[in-house]
C-alpha cells in the first residue's frame, strides 16, 4: 500500500494504520494541537515614588488577562511585563497602568514566540 492510500485510510478507519509513515502526522494529533503562543515583552517608564506604588501596581497589573510576568523597580522606576499577545496588548496594559493613577510610557518592546 502506498504512503498515501495508508495516511487516506487512517483518516476514514480508525486504528486503519496503527503506525505512522515518516512526514505523515495523524488527524488526532492535528486536532489536539495548541497554537503556539506568542509572548512579548514591554518595559514601561512609571512616575512611582515609594513601596506603595510598587506594591499597588503588582497587585493590580500581575493580575491582568495575559500577563505572564512582571517586574517593578523603584530603583529604575520601571515595569517590565511579559504577556500574552492573544489575550492582550502593550496599549492595554499602558492604559491600566495610568488608571492606577500613575504617568507612563514605553521604554521598549520586544517579542519572542514559545
Amino acid at each position: 500500500m502506498s504512503a498515501l492510500a495508508a495516511a487516506v485510510l487512517s483518516l476514514m478507519i480508525p486504528g486503519a494504520a496503527a503506525s505512522a509513515e515518516p512526514g505523515f502526522v495523524k488527524m488526532d494529533e492535528l486536532l489536539n494541537a495548541k497554537p503556539k503562543k506568542e509572548l512579548k515583552e514591554v518595559t514601561f517608564s512609571v512616575s512611582m515614588h515609594c513601596g506603595k506604588c510598587v506594591a499597588k501596581i503588582t497587585e493590580n497589573i500581575s493580575f491582568e488577562k495575559g500577563v505572564k510576568d512582571l517586574k517593578v523597580s523603584l530603583d529604575q522606576h520601571t515595569v517590565w511585563i511579559k504577556y500574552d499577545v492573544s489575550k492582550t496588548s502593550w496599549q492595554t496594559l499602558k492604559s491600566a497602568v495610568e488608571k492606577l493613577g500613575y504617568e507612563v510610557s514605553v521604554l521598549q518592546e520586544a517579542g519572542q514566540e514559545s
